[in-house]
């Protein structure tokens, strides 16, 4: 009754459109409008009633991430003929970026595009019957995928739940980076020792308020190979071993994307099951030990009853309250982020619930900083400002803008706590393409995205500082920059570059960044929650950003955490296999 129901339903709204189509141009028309990281172009096919076909000719969106709703919002156009369709959760910018391209397109045909955008598209019910499985992942981050592949790849049943529409998570869009100590693939050229690997995590924490747990690190961090080794050899993964300077990193040829697409194609062989749109919101216990999740979809709540949990649902970066709570900062930062919108601390919420053991946090996981959107650049592209004057809003300089690592400046700017951050740049030491895209947002930028003056009042002015003030501190950094020596912050010769401010300068806004959180559940090495007694909560296992508050401290270090997860992810399902089998 249900599908007669949801089709009679389907009849009545799309007939009406094909009547709001009328009238149109047959024939084949382009249509543009601006996506994540710029244009989305569509070509649009239509006859007098219809929407025949649409087809995205052109994106630079992020692969992966951008992959469903560009294959399936197009369908769904021309199946309901609506532009009213569903956008992708974790996709938004893309999503309606295909739609307006789509629209364009069809304006130019004549279709009465607000009305095809009133045309509501209906939902079929998704199954919400209870099912068993002997381990049960929330979440299909790094180390959850790692996690459920392991499981069944040692021959258990296992489900992965997944509340976006699509598998991978923030992993996604993620540069494929991991940290590798003692792999079989780095060779003996390559010194992948762990004593190395650890005494550079210490060099950069030197100074963290917050400092790890070295030795659960280094627990951890030399499991690292062997989990890779064991992607690579036994999974299929793709990777590449390098000697990234201070560490040995493994990196997947396709990025985050394609090791998301490694690691399901390989759990779907060994008949994983993935439930998308799915959303835990409870551990089942009885006598406080784990049996499961309750789960919910568009269409209901159902239980999946199984013998192990392992909980891998990412940090808590979009979990406004507890962010701003562990990070007052943030009540006058404007804080970016490239975390996607999965992650919400649905994992911390549900193990707290339960009487987990839980962390300080969450707190900010370092990204780089970024320019403003309009620059459509992310963490891979954003130009570093080592060699360049930062300035807080005051118009003062806080910090080296050149630390032994580019992820720590990030962290300076959380720490000064000003409600904005300019990076100067002038025209003589700016690369060409970069320049002539500052050039054309300052024409019609402000104090956040681009200012550009001929003087460094007018700049100050423009940016609503004490002239005096940036000119004081202007004046400081060009007489460092011509005496090689910066005695204030100890930023190195090299990247002490004296501006040439024969054509004015610019002031570029930067953001601190958040690349995820620090925080979550408390547990032992092999990565059992522990209560608030320290004993582990029976059959409970959790991996990955809601379990790493002894992991990381004020600075984070790019490609830990994949490696890290990797390891984690690896440990805890070949745990819960040895303790179902055992």
């Amino acid at each position: 009754m249900k599908k007669i129901i949801a089709l009679l339903m389907a009849l009545c709204l799309t007939l009406p459109a094909c009547a709001l189509a009328e009238g149109m141009t047959p024939g084949t028309y382009e249509g543009s409008a601006e996506g994540r990281f710029g244009t989305i172009t569509v070509e649009v096919t239509v006859t007098e009633d219809k929407i025949e076909n649409v087809t995205v000719k052109e994106h630079h969106d992020s692969a992966g991430v951008s992959d469903l709703p560009l294959s399936r919002i197009p369908e769904d156009i021309v199946a309901y003929q609506s532009l009213g369709v569903d956008t992708v959760s974790g996709a938004t910018l893309t999503s309606y970026g295909v739609i307006n391209a789509t629209a364009n397109a069809l304006e130019q045909a004549g279709a009465d595009v607000k009305a095809l955008r009133a045309v509501e598209v209906p939902h079929a019910d998704m199954p919400t019957e209870d099912m068993e499985a002997d381990i049960v992942v929330v979440g299909s981050g790094m180390a959850g995928q790692v996690a459920a592949a392991t499981a069944a790849d040692n021959g258990a049943k296992v489900i992965l739940v997944e509340k976006q529409p699509y598998l991978g998570g923030t992993l996604m869009i993620a540069g494929g980076y991991l940290v590798t100590v003692d792999g079989e693939h780095a060779g003996d050229e390559l010194d992948d020792s762990l004593d190395r690997v650890v005494s550079y995590y210490k060099q950069v924490n030197a100074d963290s308020v917050r400092q790890p747990d070295y030795d659960f690190f280094a627990a951890l961090a030399a499991k690292t190979g062997a989990a890779i080794d064991y992607l690579m050899d036994t999974m299929g993964v793709q990777m590449e071993v390098f000697d990234a300077g201070n560490v040995i990193m493994s990196h997947d040829v396709a990025h985050g994307a394609g090791l998301t697409r490694e690691l399901t194609d390989y759990f779907f062989s060994k008949g994983g099951v993935a439930l998308t749109d799915t959303r835990a919101t409870e551990i089942l216990m009885e006598d406080g030990v784990a049996v499961g999740v309750k789960v919910e979809n568009h269409t209901g709540s159902y239980n999946i009853y199984a013998k192990k949990v392992i909980i891998a649902t990412g940090g808590s970066t979009h979990d406004t309250e507890s962010v701003k709570a562990a990070n007052p900062e943030l009540e006058t930062i404007r804080l970016a982020t490239e975390a996607t919108p999965g992650a919400t601390g649905d994992g911390a919420r549900m193990m707290e619930a339960i009487g987990a053991k839980m962390g300080n946090g969450p707190f900010i996981k370092s990204e780089v900083p970024t320019f403003p959107y309009s620059f459509h650049m992310d963490w891979s592209n954003t130009p570093n400002p080592g060699d360049k004057l930062i300035v807080n809003a005051e118009g003062e300089r806080f910090c080296n803008e050149n630390p032994m690592l580019n992820y720590m400046l990030n962290t300076y700017l959380l720490r000064e706590k000003s409600p904005a951050y300019y990076a100067l740049y002038d025209a003589a030491h700016t690369d060409a393409a970069l320049l002539e895209q500052i050039d054309a947002i300052a024409e019609k930028g402000g104090k956040y995205t681009v200012v550009h003056a001929d003087t460094v009042e007018a700049l100050a002015e423009a940016l609503e500082m004490d002239p005096a003030t940036l000119r004081a501190t202007y004046d400081a950094y060009q007489a460092a920059c011509e005496a090689g020596e910066d005695a204030e912050f100890d930023k190195d010769a090299e990247h002490l570059v004296a501006y040439d401010d024969a054509d004015g300068l610019y002031a570029i806004y930067l953001s601190p960044t958040s690349l995820g959180t620090i925080g979550g559940a408390i547990t032992d090495e092999e990565f059992h929650v522990l209560d608030t007694e320290d004993q582990p909560i029976e059959n409970l296992f959790a991996v990955g950003e809601c379990a790493t508050s002894t992991l990381f401290g004020d600075y984070y270090v790019g490609s830990f955490s994949l490696g890290l997860y990797t390891a984690a992810g690896k440990t805890a399902a070949e745990t819960a296999v040895a303790e179902i089998n055992g």
